[in-house]
């Protein structure tokens, strides 16, 4: 009887997963209005602020749509969603990354965007950058549109330190390092005069690493090209030495800095660069430092001569508020979901990634990267976009079905590396096959 009641007990449980929400379905029509879920994955609080304010304004102009929106934990949005997917219990929009997609879409979970509203999406792709529209594709296909990307590597540099000892160029601006030997040399000048000439990032955390990657591919290096796992290349092995180069001229403790404290150290005057991600306004602002701070970004130098085998990435970019739709989403829910996502592509509401409300975001449509809230966080960024070579030869993130257990790899390759138990060419050959049977098991 205690069996019998225990499983009556579960299958009351499961049953809100299994039925994945046909009730709410069924609730949409008594009342005339279709409800939307949305989960939205990690985001700073001045975004999520500007995110609540449109939908209001989105429900306002189309009272028959609700939208139930809820955050959810960043570090989770894999897991999350592929366990929803297979309970069936998927909401109608999922915002997450950009690197994510191969592995939704290899595993049917998201629809083709084109095909479901071919002349939305050519309407869309019309305002975008080209590279950073691609950053919703896979194979090809578009699966995702965003409103910004985050871009790896950059490198910040406090322009008050720089003028004053003498990095300026011909009109006597603060300039940035030209290549990986002028950051030494500038690394070690700075830790000459007690301060850390850089701030490295060096924990196990993947922003880290991604941070590292991003160097790599500027430096010619892949982790995966025409289904062959080159993570050993020179171009990621010579990045790792240039990462032990550096190591004299860091902050202490490096090996449990991660991206936010190495910022932290740089804005606090502790460091006269760090290495970071073009979200470094975002932390500007977390973490307090005025409105005012002297410092800017610009693209992480390249080596003085590419050693990799492919050709150099300005950088790597992935959208991490990136509109996906269920397969599972069909009919009146459908049309609404991109009715949605067609309200977050239009003028008015992408301009608030421009930089006039949320600073620490690229923009990736044409109007917002020619505004000058643009010019003004990231006054680097918008003169090589007004050289036109910003984008030229940026890339998407590394993104693969198997891409979160081959990160995971790699961060302990990187630890290692740093902590100096092994060289970088030992440490990546020995990842090199388990990524490899990694990415073909779960092709």
């Amino acid at each position: 009887m205690k069996r019998i009641i225990f499983a009556l007990v579960l299958m009351l449980m499961l049953f809100p997963l299994i039925a994945g929400g046909q009730g709410e379905n069924a609730a949409d029509k008594a009342d005339g209005t279709i409800t939307l879920r949305v989960w939205k994955f990690g985001g700073p609080q001045h975004e999520r602020e500007y995110m609540l304010e449109q939908i209001k304004v989105f429900e306002e102009r189309n009272p028959d749509i609700i939208i139930d929106w809820v955050y959810q934990n960043y570090e989770e949005r894999r897991t999350k969603v592929i366990t929803a997917d297979k309970a069936g219990n998927l909401p109608e929009l999922i915002l997450t990354d950009g690197q994510s997609i191969p592995e939704f879409a290899t595993l049917d979970i998201i629809h083709n965007l084109a095909d479901v509203n071919p002349e939305m999406a050519a309407k869309w792709e019309a305002e975008f950058v080209p590279e950073a529209w691609d950053t919703g594709k896979f194979q090809g296909t578009l699966y995702g549109v965003s409103t910004y990307v985050d871009a790896a590597s950059m490198i910040a540099y406090n322009t008050a330190m720089f003028k004053k000892a003498g990095f300026v160029d011909a009109q006597g601006n603060a300039r940035p390092p030209q290549d990986w030997n002028e950051v030494i040399e500038i690394a070690k000048y700075f830790k000459q005069t007690g301060i850390a000439g850089i701030a490295l990032p060096g924990s196990n955390a993947l922003n880290d690493t991604l941070i590292m990657e991003g160097i790599a591919y500027r430096n010619g290096g892949r982790i995966l090209e025409d289904d062959v796992v080159t993570v050993n290349g020179p171009g990621f092995v010579d990045t790792l030495e240039f990462y032990k180069k550096l190591v004299p001229y860091a902050q202490d403790g490096f090996t449990d800095t991660n991206f936010r404290q190495s910022m932290e150290i740089f804005f606090q005057d502790q460091a006269a660069m760090a290495m970071t991600m073009s979200y470094a306004p975002i932390l500007r602002q977390s973490l307090g430092a005025p409105d005012d701070y002297p410092y800017s970004i610009a693209p992480f130098p390249l080596n003085s001569v590419k050693t990799g085998n492919f050709e150099s990435a300005s950088f790597i970019m992935t959208p991490t508020t990136c509109f996906l739709v269920p397969d599972s989403v069909s009919g009146e829910k459908l049309d609404a979901s991109m009715k949605f996502i067609d309200f977050w592509m239009s003028p008015e509401a992408l301009s608030g990634w421009s930089g006039s409300v949320i600073e620490g975001r690229v923009p990736i449509t044409i109007a917002n990267l020619e505004s000058p809230d643009f010019a003004r966080v990231y006054p680097d960024l918008a003169a090589e976009y007004r050289e036109g070579t910003l984008f030229s030869g940026a890339l998407p993130m590394p993104g693969f079905p198997g891409l979160a257990e081959s990160e995971q790899l790699l961060v302990e390759a990187f630890q290692k590396v740093l902590i100096g138990i092994d060289t970088p060419k030992k440490a990546l050959d020995a990842i090199q096959p388990e990524i490899q049977s990694i990415y073909n098991q779960a092709k």
